[in-house]
């Protein structure tokens, strides 16, 4: 990636912090909020989608009865084989081969029968997508250390951030489907390309929009560095102290998300390489000290915060919009 000057790292940061208020925000208040012209700004904007220091604004439905998604992490003798697989399956809407405590992430619309094979499987709940804060990894890294060296069990109550809706219906449409499949990896879309595509009115489309919170969790995702610069890591965490686990991951300046399947935590953190693994092949003992967030996983694992972890890293992955 070519250098990027440091004023433009500001308007990216800049950008971010408007479209999590506004995922549709107009690009003529963009250019208002950040002293700049329309052209410019418009140019601002399309490098930090395209680069990747900002995902496009997304939407991903929430948990209740009528729009379940099932996840599956499993250790099978042949992934290659169960992921040619399930490229023909209409009900998977994602899967991948892992490295790591599974070697098999599947997402899917309906139950699957391959359950002997999973470590864990269920429905998820919501997701949650944690606001990126505006610091540095080091500076992330330190109030981490800070928060579990000084984290009381006798003070720790739930806030409730992951819910779920298994229990409840909601009012879904096959018209509100296709808005879904149309905005789902970008909130942006022009209206009127939706309307001629699917033959709905303005009206239905703009109420839908202006009601898809209850309908979907709603997320940007910023990266400093741009999104290459890091690596993607799943981690899965047995915790009672769920709330304080969010809160503490979500320092991490790269938009974390999570969700929980059964029992079970999961983080999705795309990280920092040189805090999660070694690249010194120079000296002949390797500098551990450097390994931030296993060292940090450690301490929680001593402290009693969590009782296990685990993690793993995609190989190759398959999307489909369904």
């Amino acid at each position: 990636m070519p250098t990027i000057p440091e004023y433009r790292k500001k308007h990216y940061r800049s950008i971010y912090e408007l479209l999590n208020e506004n995922p549709r925000i107009y690009e003529k208040t963009v250019a208002k909020k950040l002293e700049i012209d329309r052209n410019t700004t418009s140019k601002r904007m399309k490098e930090a989608f395209e680069l990747g220091f900002i995902s496009w604004p997304q939407i991903r439905k929430r948990s209740f009865r009528n729009l379940l998604e099932y996840i599956y992490l499993i250790n099978c003798k042949n992934p290659a084989r169960w992921f040619r697989k399930y490229i023909q399956d209409e009900d998977v809407t994602y899967h991948a081969v892992m490295n790591g405590f599974a070697n098999l992430f599947i997402v899917t619309r309906k139950e699957i029968d391959i359950k002997d094979d999973a470590i864990v499987f269920g429905p998820r709940s919501d997701y949650h997508v944690a606001y990126a804060p505006n610091h540095t990894w080091k500076t992330s890294i330190q109030i981490m250390r800070e928060k579990v060296a000084h984290f009381d069990p006798e003070e720790y109550e739930p806030k409730g951030i992951l819910k779920n809706h298994w229990n409840k219906i909601v009012e879904w449409s096959p018209q509100f489907e296709l808005l879904y499949q149309y905005y789902k990896r970008n909130m942006r879309k022009k209206v009127t390309p939706a309307m001629k595509k699917y033959h709905i009115s303005g009206e239905k489309t703009y109420e839908w929009l202006k009601n898809v919170k209850k309908y979907c969790t709603v997320f940007v995702r910023y990266f400093p560095e741009g999104f290459s610069s890091y690596d993607p890591y799943l981690f899965m965490f047995e915790t009672d102290y769920e709330d304080f686990v969010i809160d503490l991951f979500s320092e991490i300046p790269t938009s974390p998300f999570f969700y929980k399947v059964s029992n079970k935590l999961f983080l999705f953190a795309n990280v920092d390489r040189r805090l999660v693994k070694v690249t010194d092949t120079e000296n002949e003992v390797p500098d551990i000290s450097k390994l931030h967030i296993p060292l940090l996983i450690e301490d929680l694992l001593e402290k009693g915060i969590i009782t296990s972890e685990a993690h793993a890293a995609s190989e190759y992955y398959w999307i489909k919009d369904l």
